[in-house]
């Protein structure tokens, strides 16, 4: 070997040696924040003064870091950061999707076997997904290692924490954080009491309000009540503008399934996952544990007013102060020399197509419903002049799945169909193509829109025509905005690194969010159970 080779190898063996202050941290911390796209977090940096900065301070950032597949929303993208697995592949479909064999929508972690406790939940789990976390990973070597989830959404907490966590907690929208008997026989006493103290109901009288500079909000969003914002209140006029809180005659229900919405329950979130740590003793020995926490109010907000709008501006600040909260817990609890964090997101999203449009002068727009269903109808309309009827369709949102075996007592040609649908949709302004499952399965890399749809595909399960919209469209309409394309402002996220031992570093090594679980799985010092598509970055990082 020569001179040159041995100094890179003892740099690379440094590295590895040098990125912790112990052979393996004794607790990481997996902070997903709910549609956080890159350019909302650099967006924003310059205001963060409390946990984004000391995370960014003491963190590398790989700065150029993207989902590598298709549909970017909740359920894949965590399935991504938990798993190290493309989703597609690995049959998530998504959120939802319609499953062609049990020939019934599916929702990516329900399961029939798992049943609520004596809080109420839905029937849900890791038990039907095809994967496995670095929890998993930690947890076959190392069975004294404890593995925790807490979340808002329960996919979240579940695909993150995979098949063998202690426990994965999440909201059950009726007022408590919940799990399912598949993570235990019994609910914790420290959880009932954790939600008789936060008393959901109790915020009903909260009001929502910035106390951020109003020419620091001027200077850093499009301004309040922006058309394109949602307005969540039933009765007043469109004003979508703080203060923000609860009308008199909602019922117990609608707070239930408003609280996600306010910065208090990612502050609730954090909370909880504060108590797990001192209720289950992580970071306290040598076998090192793992807390995976989502933050998912972002979720919600970015979809109602988008990432520009004064109460995503508000929020983030306020989860910069409760995320700072929280390391100083760790530091009197665990001790930060002991801790890795590892902060990311699931999915970006698209700015309101008004601003996208108005304020950075880009195409794009929203898809015009009724003429997207008359355009539609008129393809079904000629398929049935061809055939009789097109009962051999099944559609999903914008998706099509075909019936073969009626395709063939009907000698349907599903090249006609392709064809035929998408002549007619493909005319819609906003709508970019209609790709085959053939197309998109053969798809190759040097079409990254394509590429990245295939690692999205099933080859049995997935659509067999599936529409990507042009760059800058959705399909919501009249408010908000939405997610879910291969296009950059939904697949680069935030990847950063951090603890003590780390200085900021900004890394712009063209990298995938798939990465993020093989690296985690090499701090811990731990092999996948399973082939992954991601690789380790751990031989990346810079530090002290």
């Amino acid at each position: 070997m020569n001179t040159t080779k041995k100094s890179l190898l003892l740099i690379t063996i440094l590295l590895l040696a040098t990125c912790t202050t112990e052979e393996n941290p004794r607790l990481v911390v997996v902070i997903v924040v709910d549609h956080l796209a890159h350019f909302t977090y650099e967006h924003y940096k310059p205001v963060f003064t409390q946990g984004f900065k000391w995370l960014d301070d003491h963190g590398n950032s790989f700065d150029n870091a993207h989902y590598e597949h298709g549909y970017c929303a909740t359920g894949p993208g965590h399935f991504v950061l938990g798993s190290g697995l493309n989703p597609g592949p690995a049959g998530v479909l998504g959120n939802h999707w319609y499953d062609r064999v049990q020939k019934k929508d599916v929702y990516c972690v329900e399961d029939s076997d798992a049943n609520e406790l004596d809080i109420p939940a839905y029937q849900v789990s890791y038990g039907k997904v095809n994967g496995t976390s670095y929890g998993d990973w930690l947890k076959a070597v190392s069975p004294e290692s404890k593995v925790y989830g807490v979340s808002t959404k329960d996919r979240s907490s579940i695909m993150m924490s995979g098949k063998n966590p202690d426990l994965a907690l999440w909201y059950n929208y009726r007022g408590s954080f919940t799990t399912t008997d598949y993570y235990t026989d019994t609910i914790p006493s420290w959880l009932h009491d954790f939600n008789k103290d936060i008393d959901i109901l109790g915020y009903r009288d909260s009001v929502w309000n910035t106390n951020i500079d109003s020419e620091l909000l001027a200077e850093y969003t499009h301004g309040d009540s922006f058309y394109g914002e949602t307005d969540r209140f039933d009765k007043a006029i469109y004003s979508p503008v703080f203060p923000i809180g609860y009308e008199d005659d909602w019922d117990d229900s609608k707070v239930f399934s408003e609280i996600p919405g306010r910065p208090w329950m990612d502050r609730n979130t954090l909370d909880l996952a504060s108590i797990i740590v001192q209720k289950a003793a992580l970071g306290q020995d040598d076998a090192p544990d793992v807390l995976n926490i989502g933050l998912s109010t972002m979720d919600w907000l970015a979809h109602y007013y988008g990432p520009f709008s004064h109460e995503v501006m508000d929020h983030l600040v306020k989860v910069d102060g409760y995320i700072m909260n929280f390391i100083d817990f760790l530091d009197q609890n665990v001790g930060l020399e002991h801790v890795t964090f590892v902060l990311s997101s699931d999915h970006g999203g698209l700015p309101l197509p008004e601003h996208w449009t108005h304020v950075m002068k880009k195409s794009g727009g929203r898809v015009d419903e009724e003429h997207y269903q008359a355009t539609r109808n008129k393809a079904y309309a000629e398929l049935d002049s061809l055939y009789g009827n097109h009962d051999y369709i099944y559609r999903k949102g914008s998706s099509y799945y075909y019936d073969f075996s009626k395709m063939d007592s009907m000698d349907v040609e599903p090249s006609v169909v392709d064809s035929t649908l998408q002549t007619y949709m493909e005319s819609i302004d906003g709508v970019f193509r209609l790709y085959t499952k053939t197309e998109l399965l053969a798809a190759t890399p040097d079409d990254y829109l394509a590429y990245r749809l295939r690692n999205f595909m099933h080859p049995e399960l997935s659509p067999d025509l599936y529409t990507l919209l042009e760059e800058g469209w959705l399909f919501r309409n009249p408010y908000g905005t939405s997610h879910s394309t291969p296009y950059e402002y939904d697949s680069h996220v935030p990847l950063i690194f951090s603890s003590e031992q780390l200085h900021s570093a900004s890394l712009m090594d063209s990298v995938a969010i798939l990465d993020m679980a093989a690296t985690i799985g090499e701090i811990l010092g731990v092999e996948p159970l399973n082939r992954i598509d991601g690789k380790s970055l751990l031989s990346l990082l810079i530090s002290d």
